[in-house]
């Protein structure tokens, strides 16, 4: 069985080597390309202040912040007593790459990764506490975290550290090249090819080409599938409830996985 990831080959983790390990072919179907913003200022001012101590919190909430600070010099270390969160172990994983990363674990939320998990667990600022927190985050990102934490009392400095693109076009899924990039560009043999399947499909439909299961794996990438079309005899699983929502709102049905791993992904193919 084949499974693709709509994400890029650069991104792949545990889950990835954990759907090998049990014999799966996995290839990647990146569907949208993020990128530094194109005016870079407020970021750069962000990290000068980050820097200079004014922050006592700096909140990094996806791998691909991480690699956007990293773009922009940050070299992972922070004044002393700032803290670091992560919204989860992958963000971690990116964190713990960057040279200058402190050998301290990050804190992360236990019970839900998730901007709603850093919301229940993150700790109320205690009286006469600094409470300044730097929140990096796509330009496309929801407010549901800055609010949920300026509710907690919190004061939140959130900028753009990226930019999320769609790559499909006027229904063709296009390459991505920008020079704003934050990753590698994908060697082709990781990728799957969709007109290569399609040819697959009309040249023997019953029996030559077995089903491709789709991972989708952010809102982003769900709204972008949408654009594209599902393709011909593939099953969508989507990763975590916002992507399984963005995907019904577009009328496309999948079922959210219980979590982002192997296991779950197995257990919801019935393997």
């Amino acid at each position: 069985m084949r499974i693709a990831l709509t994400r890029d080959p650069a991104q792949s983790g545990p889950l990835e080597a954990g759907l090998r390990a049990a014999g799966l072919q996995v290839q990647f179907l990146p569907l949208t390309e993020q990128r530094l913003p194109a005016d870079t200022t407020e970021l750069t001012t962000a990290l000068d202040r980050l820097g200079r101590g004014d922050f006592s919190w700096l909140l990094l909430t996806s791998g691909n912040t991480v690699r956007a600070l990293r773009r922009m010099g940050w070299d992972g270390t922070v004044p002393e007593g700032v803290r670091i969160g992560v919204v989860g172990p992958g963000t971690a994983r990116v964190l713990a790459e960057v040279p200058g990363a402190s050998a301290t674990e990050p804190w992360m939320p236990a019970a839900e990764q998730s901007a709603a998990g850093i919301i229940q667990e993150m700790p109320v600022p205690a009286p006469g506490e600094a409470t300044t927190v730097l929140l990096p985050q796509s330009a496309q990102a929801r407010a549901e975290l800055r609010e949920g934490l300026t509710a907690l009392g919190w004061e939140v400095t959130a900028v753009s550290a990226y930019e999320t693109d769609c790559l499909v076009t006027e229904g063709r899924l296009e390459p991505g090249d920008s020079p704003r990039r934050l990753l590698p560009v994908p060697d082709p043999a990781e990728l799957l090819d969709l007109d290569q399947l399609a040819a697959d499909l009309r040249r023997d439909r019953l029996t030559g080409v077995d089903a491709v299961v789709l991972l989708v794996t952010s809102s982003s990438a769900a709204d972008a599938l949408a654009d594209l079309g599902v393709p011909e005899r593939m099953r969508l699983l989507a990763i975590g409830r916002p992507t399984a929502k963005t995907l019904t709102r577009r009328g496309i049905p999948a079922r959210v996985l219980r979590e982002p791993s192997a296991d779950a992904v197995l257990a919801a193919l019935g393997r």
